[in-house]
């Protein structure tokens, strides 16, 4: 620590301690370097932002065109029932969609995070044990090398485990409903899942892999982890970064 913070012609409501971590701040960093990260985390941030808001959207859509078709294969008798394998396809398309999105979006928040946890907490908290690691090096070599933080098999099972797995349910349970209701008195036969030239059976087996598929990826993504925000007990020590 300089002796010039213990100068007694400090200027009046200057807080020593403040003044303390200030200079070990800038023997970190200089004031030029200072100024530079400051510039990049809001850089970072707003990239993150507008990925989060793309994400957002996706999901808004997803939801929107699920109740619309489901809406309409209700409403209307004569409605192919063939809309809710439809529907299954779209959400499908949506997810890979959020997916990517949501890669890249883990991208800037991890930059975010990093700047946040070596440069923030430093500033505000003065002598403590804080997370060091070769952060600088990790940060330069994303720098140098943007790569993806998780695979896409990963990202696909966070967006199911968080919004599209309950969308894909409804579906699912929506069309087998619709079956039994425009089966009536009738036995419930596979011919009434098809529609057109394509036969009932045809479908059903379609809707069995997809929904097979659909749980393979939930399970190969490994359980649902929780964020550092929702943690009960929240500790540094577990922080990814």
């Amino acid at each position: 620590m300089n002796d010039s913070n213990h100068e007694p012609n400090m200027e009046p409501g200057v807080d020593g301690s403040s003044a303390a971590g200030e200079s070990a701040l800038v023997q970190r960093f200089p004031a030029s370097n200072l100024q530079v990260l400051a510039h990049f985390y809001r850089g970072e941030l707003s990239r993150a932002n507008v990925w989060r808001q793309r994400m957002d959207a996706t999901t808004h859509w997803a939801v929107v065109s699920t109740m619309a078709i489901i809406s309409l294969a209700y409403s209307n008798s004569d409605a192919s029932i063939l809309l809710l394998p439809f529907c299954c396809v779209l959400l499908y398309l949506l997810l890979h969609i959020e997916a990517r999105r949501y890669r890249y979006f883990d991208v800037w928040r991890m930059r975010v995070r990093m700047l946040e946890v070596h440069l923030m907490v430093p500033a505000l908290l003065q002598g403590q044990a804080l997370a060091e690691g070769n952060w600088r090096e990790t940060l330069c070599n994303d720098l140098l090398a943007p790569n993806y933080k998780m695979s896409r098999i990963e990202a696909l099972g966070r967006r199911l485990q968080r919004t599209y797995i309950w969308l894909f349910l409804i579906v699912l349970g929506t069309w087998f409903l619709l079956g039994l209701g425009r089966a009536g008195d009738n036995a419930l036969n596979m011919e009434i899942f098809g529609g057109g030239d394509i036969p009932g059976i045809v479908v059903v087996g379609f809707m069995a892999l997809f929904y097979t598929y659909i749980f393979a990826i939930l399970i190969m993504a490994g359980p649902r982890q929780d964020t550092e925000i929702r943690r009960k007990e929240p500790s540094r020590t577990h922080w990814p970064i």
